[in-house]
């Protein structure tokens, strides 16, 4: 490839996103960097997605529209395949790139170009916004990145983990937000891409893989991607029900499964993966019980305790009301939902 041409695809998956998608846009079309392909595949939108799209960013952007709808991970894979450069961004409709944020993706895989071992991932943190573009605290959402974020002396740009080296961050939780995560597009095709059988771990899984195999590359400090959380997001729509948690526990037997189970050691790695999937079931399981859904959060209480017993005596020791909570759901769940539905 010519040293002029770009290293670099910003993809666009989009599906039914016109109300953030001009914010977005904007973002991506304002970067001052060096050169970058924009690519936007829409998953046969029914909304002004696509005449928005055209409107926006007219001759700077190809935009392909599926033959029929493909889904998040298809969609995803599509994002990879019609890209035609070695590295892809697959930058979420509604997420926003702060000024700055493709030079220091550009001079990180300039970087990783030129390293002596092959880069599969690129990846930094990111901030949370709302449906207003308000900040939302870390208490309220976690944006990740959090277990590699202020390890090295600020003067080093980017921290490198050889192959499989982050996949031991990956077997405990999820510490990348796809937009903020550049793809080695080739290493993409040869793990085999996204998997189509998961839905809300998709990214997760695939990360997984992928590092297991090929060193990561985290870009340092300060997060230069805003990450939206709205009420038509993924996010709210799946807290009716424990899909997105089972898939999440169905990924992690999974992970394990390869682990080698005559090891004493295996069990206790598990350990603190099953006490963060506990906490997050105990999480649902007040939401519900807010809801007044007292069947729902019992499920997931029982779930939590599956899980880790240890872990749910521990939160519960040190939240004295989500422990008055639990304990009445657990003995009479109808007094429960009465007492705690807002």
């Amino acid at each position: 490839m010519p040293s002029s041409a770009p290293l670099l695809t910003v993809a666009l998956p989009t599906c039914n996103g016109s109300v953030h998608l001009a914010e977005t846009i904007h973002s991506i079309l304002h970067q001052a960097c060096g050169p970058f392909d924009l690519l936007v595949c829409d998953d046969r939108s029914d909304d002004e997605t696509v005449p928005l799209v055209r409107a926006l960013t007219g001759e700077r952007a190809r935009l392909v529209v599926n033959q029929h709808r493909l889904g998040l991970a298809g969609n995803w894979n599509q994002c990879m395949t019609l890209s035609r450069t070695p590295w892809v961004s697959i930058f979420h409709q509604d997420d926003v790139m702060l000024p700055g944020h493709l030079a220091s993706v550009i001079k990180g895989l300039e970087l990783a170009e030129h390293a002596a071992t092959q880069i599969g991932l690129l990846a930094g943190p990111v901030r949370v916004i709302d449906e207003h573009s308000s900040p939302v605290p870390d208490s309220v959402v976690d944006p990740g990145g959090k277990v590699v974020s202020g390890v090295m002396p600020r003067a080093l740009e980017f921290l490198g983990f050889p192959p499989g080296d982050f996949a031991e961050l990956l077997r405990q939780e999820n510490p990348l937000r796809c937009s903020a995560v550049v793809t080695n597009r080739a290493a993409h095709a040869d793990v085999g891409g996204f998997d189509l059988s998961y839905r809300y771990v998709v990214d997760w899984e695939f990360w997984y893989r992928l590092s297991r195999k090929y060193a990561v590359s985290w870009k340092l400090h300060e997060a230069t991607v805003l990450v939206r959380w709205h009420a038509a997001s993924e996010t709210h729509r799946f807290k009716t029900g424990t899909d997105d948690l089972e898939e999440a526990a169905r990924l992690l037997d999974s992970i394990f499964q390869q682990e080698d189970h005559r090891k004493p050691a295996s069990a206790r790695r598990r350990q603190p993966a099953n006490r963060r999937l506990c906490r997050a079931f105990l999480n649902r399981s007040h939401e519900a019980l807010r809801n007044g859904q007292a069947d729902l959060a019992r499920t997931c209480l029982a779930r939590a305790w599956t899980l880790s017993w240890a872990g749910v005596i521990r939160t519960l020791g040190t939240d004295p009301r989500l422990c008055a909570q639990m304990t009445t759901l657990a003995m009479t769940p109808r007094l429960a939902s009465r007492w705690f539905a807002r």
